[in-house]
């Protein structure tokens, strides 16, 4: 037997499955429910009446009170030692909102059908849409529901805009509140604009996010001079593109610290990497150049070298090999990523995936990594081959050693990395997802062949063309 607070579960739980079925039906096709019968456990047989009478007689007694939202079915009968009795057989509903009103949820069920209403009138197109996401819908307040909305219609009427999110002409948007409902933008419209359900990206709205500055190096004064004699800019892509220049050599870092401190080289210029890869790597005077990768050891640097390869195939990395890594296990921290797979179709060299490997196996640790910026300046001048003796007199901006160093040991220890000589893979290269644009098509290197670009200084032998190279 039933009373009225054991059944609020069952109607709770009834409610919850039911009220999508039962909103898409009110706002779609205006059908009346049916009405929704509750059995409320009434014994059935005479024995087991008068073996529990008080419970019985309180059961009755209880569901003859006043209700706050439906009804009761009673039938009468006659029990030995009782008499005449009116016995609750069914609470029943006829409306959803007596449901609600059970369940406790009549002011979510108000605000999810007037929300339903509002899409029906102004975006009728999706209001299947509005249903499977009426939970977000209604956990919306009321100016940010009509902001929503505003913001959907003007995305179907507009769709390939090309504006950014700043000039969507609704009062009240702007790129914060964007951003704050853009997971349920997409999931809103992913039908309706047969949009990517792998994408979470403005693009595919037809939206442009605000240009990234890419900083960008300049060790030469020949390429100096091509934008104003500065050193140290930043500069959107699309205008970076439009340089005249012909470096010898693009060295791609990921620390924008250690790229400030590398002094003056002929010839060469640093770009700092940003998530645009592919853009980078389109850059002309950057695909003509020989393009070397400079980088912290961590998991994330392979995804990057591979993706970089993927536009510039005989792109090489200095960094990433077993013998740089064991000279600095004193600087070693481990609080890298985890990855759940091993990726064996990235475009790395022998070294390069035996290092991967090791670190994704947890030989020298778990989530052993050396951020960039933690890395020797020393050692980063050896795998460039440097020149200590101008780095001294030019005063880059490196901070100061207090060591004293022994050129002479130095120079017969330059560290040459063979991951220079080793060539990755030609074919067609599989991009890592999440270290670049994931969303363009793998465009290979297009000519790589190297531009000279005149000055009186001589280059380090490691920046050099290879002599094979064809002139």
């Amino acid at each position: 037997m039933k009373t009225r607070n054991s059944i609020r579960a069952e109607i709770n739980a009834l409610y919850r499955n039911k009220v999508i079925n039962w909103l898409s039906d009110s706002v779609k096709s205006k059908s009346v429910v049916d009405p929704v019968r509750i059995y409320l456990g009434a014994p059935t047989k005479d024995e087991d009446v008068l073996s529990n009478k008080d419970e019985f007689l309180a059961f009755c007694e209880d569901w003859h009170k006043e209700l706050t939202a439906g009804k009761v079915d009673f039938i009468e009968k006659t029990y030995p030692e009782i008499g005449t009795i009116e016995v609750p057989i069914h609470l029943v509903f006829e409306k959803i909102e007596q449901i609600a009103t059970w369940a406790g949820h009549l002011v979510e069920y108000h605000t999810a059908e007037m929300r339903l209403n509002t899409l029906q009138l102004k975006l009728p197109d999706l209001i299947d849409s509005g249903v499977e996401n009426i939970n977000y819908l209604t956990s919306l307040d009321e100016a940010d529901f009509i902001r929503f909305v505003d913001v959907c219609r003007w995305l179907c009427q507009n769709r390939n805009s090309g504006v950014l999110i700043r000039q969507i002409p609704v009062r009240g948007v702007d790129t914060e509140w964007f951003e704050s409902h853009r997971v349920l933008i997409l999931n809103f419209l992913r039908d309706y604009l047969d949009l990517n359900p792998m994408r979470k990206d403005v693009l595919q709205l037809g939206l442009v996010p605000p240009t990234q500055p890419i900083r960008a190096i300049f060790l030469d004064n020949v390429l100096r001079s091509k934008v104003g004699g500065l050193r140290d800019v930043g500069i959107p892509i699309r205008e970076l593109s439009k340089l005249d220049i012909k470096p010898r050599k693009v060295l791609l870092f990921d620390d924008l610290a250690t790229a400030l401190s590398i002094p003056d080289i002929p010839g060469v210029v640093i770009l700092v990497l940003s998530s645009n890869i592919a853009d980078i790597c389109r850059i002309p005077w950057v695909a003509r150049s020989q393009v070397t990768y400079i980088s912290g050891i961590e998991m994330r640097s392979f995804a990057v070298i591979n993706n970089i390869r993927v536009y510039i195939p005989n792109a090489v990395s200095l960094t990433l090999n077993k013998e740089v890594f064991d000279s600095n296990k004193d600087l070693w921290s481990f609080d890298d990523i985890e990855i759940q797979e091993l990726n064996s179709s990235m475009a790395l060299t022998v070294q390069e995936s035996m290092l991967y490997n090791m670190l994704a196996a947890g030989v020298f640790g778990k989530r052993a990594r050396i951020p960039q910026e933690r890395m020797p300046l020393q050692q980063i001048f050896d795998l460039l081959e440097i020149n200590y003796d101008s780095v001294e007199e030019e005063k880059p901006s490196v901070p100061e050693r207090t060591s004293k160093v022994d050129l002479e040991s130095l120079e017969k220890s330059i560290v040459k990395s063979s991951s220079v000589e080793e060539k990755p893979a030609e074919p067609p290269v599989e991009k890592v997802e999440g270290e670049n644009d994931p969303f363009n098509n793998s465009i290979l290197g297009e000519d790589n062949s190297t531009d000279v670009v005149e000055s009186t200084a001589s280059l380090p032998p490691a920046l050099q063309n290879d002599p094979n190279d064809s002139k």
